[in-house]
């Protein structure tokens, strides 16, 4: 590993997870207990699945993180590792 491939691995994984971000908001105020609806709810009708997927948003965002500061941290600024 690299100074390169971890960085590019931070931003793959932050772009997941805010798409992962998007299709939760889409759960939340469009899925109801009858289905897929075109109208905004204010309520969430699934609101547990609703939940588990914005958990796995947040698990992708901290990866990113994760992946970020490691890419900082252990290495300097010729991708040479310290």
């Amino acid at each position: 590993m690299n100074k390169k491939t971890l960085l590019k691995f931070s931003l793959i994984n932050f772009i997941i997870g805010i798409v992962v971000f998007a299709i939760s908001y889409f759960t939340f105020h469009f899925i109801t207990n009858e289905g897929i609806t075109f109208i905004w709810h204010a309520e969430a009708g699934k609101p547990f699945v609703t939940d588990m997927i914005a958990q796995l948003g947040v698990l992708f965002v901290f990866a990113s993180a994760i992946s970020l500061v490691s890419a900082l941290v252990f290495f300097n600024e010729n991708n040479k590792k310290q």
